[in-house]
């Protein structure tokens, strides 16, 4: 009995420009095939693979005259055999894969050329040798012959299909479609006698035949409930995806994707995406100390504190600025004087914060950052109320108000800035124990500042003694060039309600000292309530050193 050529049209194809490959569905499993032999079925395992896929050549229309590619792999999946042609470099080539890309494409579909045997409408044997690209339902007359079965007036099939497509941008696209098929024959092809057939007493026929195979399955499925045949053909909406790359306005490729559903992240996600978590996020500036470091700041802190002494001329209840020491010679009597001793002591403030706090937080997964979170933000409370502390003890040694001379300030100059000038000409003026001092720093109230503010940037209008740097935190320059530091602050009420008000000291004056590296942080557990206790104490130190350097000026 001699074995005789079938071809059997198998599904749609993937087809990839760069690539030049051309991918589909060869020859499907358990679906009822119309072919010039008649209707029968492929099972998995009837048709034996070539060990090389490069024996299995591609021409258009099975027509063997007409080779545009050849095999490159051929294997089996559950849906049926799959195969992936690279496509030659010729102009026939070239034709055949943009008419498998386009979406009016003539020649969309592979179709298998085998050699198999048939019997009780089941190929039970053969092998793969050949295929075709060919349109949807053509089949050429001078390939049906006679079929072993009977005709039936109708047949139905189901089949499912997922593609895959992967644009430039690296975005992954799949379409899965369900089809059910149903086909009612219209004409019977007349058969051709084939010389070479034998008799087959057991039923048995050997046939070459073209098979059409509407249904088509891509990358396994099951076969699918019936369902409403699809619209839009996946390698349509593909197709037209690439044409719009570089036309934007086709019609054509505009009305596939007009047949598409919106997806969108409300109809899909269903809340189901992991949010990027953040951690803690910004709260703005965290508070930074201003008026605490105005002074000698040091961690020269202890339990009896500072303590030193002052010499002074005079005696206590009358004190003077200066001995006369003037002296007439010639063996007279010189003169002299007395001198007395004053003390100075340090005051301690004390602060504390504690908290009781679950275990939990120590214990699981996330809850360390919180509560390191929560601890900077009892360090920063510490903060805030060493500086408010600083702040009060300036007021407090600059002492009353001294009223603003305004009848020695020029007219071009702003209230805020006079006063600061009658300040550091203040300190810088002899006083009753006979010294003098260096400004340093001022702290204006928001009156005084925002005139300072306005009236920084034009220096040219200063005295050329004056070189004034406002900053709103720290200055790591204070009292160098005479450069005063001007930061905002509430120096207490004005001589009048509303106006401004200027406190000019020096650095030296006040000595303030700290634990090192902050407030202390202090552990316990609470095992009995599973919980972890965590305190802590801060502690400041301020010694008033000199009073003498520290003025306040209002109007």
């Amino acid at each position: 009995m001699a074995e005789s050529l079938i071809q059997y049209e198998g599904g749609e194809v993937l087809a990839s420009l760069e690539d030049r490959t051309i991918t589909g569905l060869l020859i499907p499993f358990n679906e009822i095939g119309r072919t010039n032999a008649g209707r029968f079925m492929v099972e998995a395992g009837a048709i034996e693979l070539p060990a090389d896929p490069a024996v299995i050549g591609l021409n258009l229309d099975h027509e063997r005259s007409q080779p545009v590619g050849r095999a490159t792999r051929v294997w089996a999946e559950a849906v049926g055999i799959m195969a992936t042609f690279a496509i030659a470099n010729t102009p026939a080539g070239d034709a055949a894969l943009a008419d498998a890309l386009s979406p009016s494409g003539t020649r969309r579909r592979l179709s298998g050329e085998f050699h198999a045997v048939i019997k009780a409408a089941k190929a039970i044997g053969g092998n793969l040798w050949g295929a075709a690209l060919v349109g949807q339902g053509a089949f050429p007359s001078a390939m049906v012959l006679a079929a072993d079965t009977p005709d039936e007036p109708t047949a139905t099939s189901s089949s499912r299909y997922v593609t895959e497509y992967t644009d430039e941008a690296g975005d992954t696209w799949r379409r899965v479609e369900e089809t059910t098929t149903t086909i009612t024959e219209t004409s019977t092809a007349d058969a051709e006698d084939d010389p070479d057939a034998e008799d087959d007493p057991e039923g048995e026929t050997t046939v070459t035949a073209t098979a059409t195979v509407p249904a088509t399955q891509i990358a396994g499925a099951p076969v699918a409930v019936e369902v409403q045949a699809r619209q839009t053909d996946a390698r349509d909406v593909f197709a037209a995806l690439n044409t719009l790359r570089t036309d934007r306005q086709n019609p054509e490729a505009l009305a596939v994707l007009a047949a598409l559903n919106d997806v969108t992240t409300t109809t899909l996600s269903g809340g189901v995406e992991p949010a990027h978590w953040l951690g803690q996020i910004n709260q703005g500036i965290a508070y930074q100390r201003m008026f605490l470091p105005l002074g000698t700041v040091g961690t020269n802190i202890s339990i009896a504190g500072k303590k030193g002494f002052k010499i002074k001329r005079g005696t206590e209840a009358a004190p003077v600025d200066k001995i006369d020491g003037a002296w007439a010679g010639d063996k007279t009597a010189i003169k002299s004087g007395n001198g007395f001793v004053q003390t100075a002591q340090s005051t301690r403030r004390n602060w504390a914060l504690g908290e009781d706090i679950g275990r939990e937080f120590y214990d699981l997964p996330g809850g360390a950052e919180v509560v390191a979170s929560f601890l900077a933000l009892l360090v920063e409370d510490y903060h805030r109320w060493s500086d408010e502390s600083a702040l009060g003890d300036y007021v407090a040694v600059a002492g009353a108000a001294v009223a603003a001379d305004t009848t020695k300030y020029p007219a071009t100059y702003p209230k805020a800035l006079g006063m600061l000038i009658q300040g550091m000409l203040a300190l810088g003026k002899i006083k009753a124990d006979g010294r003098r001092d260096l400004p340093t720093f001022a702290i204006a109230n928001d009156a005084a500042f925002e005139e300072l503010a306005y009236a920084s940037g034009g220096e040219q209008n200063l005295p050329a003694f004056v070189s004034i740097a406002i900053n709103s935190a720290i200055a790591g320059d204070a009292g160098l060039d005479n450069k005063i530091t001007i930061v905002r602050g509430d120096v207490g009420a004005p001589i009048t309600a509303g106006k401004g008000a200027v406190i000019v000291g020096a650095n030296y004056g006040i000595e303030f000292d700290e634990l090192p590296n902050g407030p202390l942080q202090i552990d316990a557990l609470e095992i009995a309530r599973g919980g972890i206790d965590k305190a802590l104490h801060g502690y400041l130190q301020t010694f008033k050193a000199r009073s003498e350097a520290f003025v306040k000026i209002s109007l």
